[in-house]
């Protein structure tokens, strides 16, 4: 059913009734709705709290199927996409709220207050169900804790409409209804922030809030046989899944296992990370101030003097079953490379054997 225009008044005609509603006196709302900006403003928060709950139960869905090769870590991110667009919708109705409580303090409307209390009554009826059910659940889950904010907020939101209905009813004092709207208004601007900064900060891969990153390195180096904690780094894939990676200098290598699993269980036990990487490097593997550090592919490396630089190159040891060693090889070759394994990759390429050598 739609909401039936009021028939005019007996004896007024249809032009003297459209210049008294042009004449800045207040104008009656239509019999099926209220027209409060207090109850719309609530119901705009409510409508947003049911769409986060909505993008919760999507984003729980796509985050259960399996990853693929494309995407490593699957769908879990929804989440964050999802938070981030109910924040701007949030901020946008907040100054929709505005506008509309500023045109009623211009132009004030009578208000039916019978629906705005029984609407406020249901709502609150609700809420505190919801509330109930929540309080203690939500302790343990950032996404139930938002839930339940939402909640809250909607419930202060109904007593506002409850105080503008009766300070109408008995004062008949129109201006409470858009006050109080606009009021309620600051409240959804102030949770739409929450929500943007927090979804913007997970985006952005910043330190979870919920981590102490400087108390949790500071456990790692209390682990036995642990010198050094660098390259510390910790960020968020939802609310509720933390990432952290660092590298950990060890004593010695025969230590490095059990130092690796020690650190892995202290970050999942009290600080709740359940994916971490930790790399771990021998002290005694720690190259002398002033020298390089031993290449992988090179057994031995020495030092020598070369146009005033320190160039690093491995120990040449001629091999007696070749003729020549390096140079003849480098001949045959057709390379100038001095260094033996370059040599040798380069003769298997070319076909050549020891023999021909």
């Amino acid at each position: 059913m739609g909401c039936r225009r009021r028939a005019p008044r007996p004896g007024v005609a249809p032009a003297a009734a459209a210049a008294a509603a042009g004449s800045g006196r207040r104008r009656p709302a239509r019999p099926c709705r209220t027209g409060s900006v207090a109850v719309i403003s609530d119901a705009f928060h409510t409508f947003s709290a049911v769409g986060g709950v909505l993008i919760a139960l999507v984003a729980l869905w796509l985050g259960e199927r399996k990853s693929s090769p494309a995407r490593t870590f699957g769908y879990v991110r929804a989440e964050i996409l999802g938070a981030l667009f109910n924040g701007l919708f949030l901020a946008i109705m907040a100054l929709f709220v505005f506008g509309m409580g500023a045109m009623r303090l211009m132009e004030p409307i009578d208000l039916p207050t019978t629906p705005m209390l029984m609407a406020a009554a249901g709502g609150i009826a609700t809420e505190l169900v919801a509330l109930w059910l929540l309080y203690e659940r939500q302790k343990g889950d950032l996404n139930l804790r938002g839930a339940y904010w939402h909640i809250l907020q909607t419930f202060v939101g109904s007593l506002l409409i409850i105080v503008s209905a009766l300070v109408i009813r008995f004062t008949g004092f129109l201006a409470i209804d858009p006050l109080l709207g606009m009021a309620f208004g600051v409240v959804l601007l102030w949770a739409s922030w929450g929500i943007t900064k927090d979804a913007l900060h997970i985006l952005l891969q910043g330190t979870p809030q919920d981590l102490d990153l400087d108390a949790a390195i500071s456990a790692i180096r209390d682990v036995e046989g642990v010198t050094d904690v660098h390259h510390v780094h910790a960020w968020s894939l939802t609310s509720s899944v933390n990432v952290f990676s660092s590298h950990v200098r060890v004593r010695s290598v025969a230590e490095g296992d059990r130092v690796l699993r020690e650190v892995s269980s202290l970050l999942r036990e009290r600080f709740q990370i359940y994916f971490s990487t930790t790399r771990s490097r021998s002290a005694a593997l720690r190259p002398k101030k002033g020298r390089r550090p031993r290449s992988n592919n090179v057994a031995r490396v020495r030092y020598e003097r070369d146009n005033g630089r320190y160039t690093s190159r491995p120990r040449m040891k001629r091999n007696p079953g070749s003729r020549g060693g390096v140079q003849a090889c480098s001949a045959r070759t057709g390379t100038p490379h001095p260094w033996v394994h370059e040599c040798a990759k380069r003769r298997s390429a070319s076909g050549r054997t020891r023999a021909d050598l």
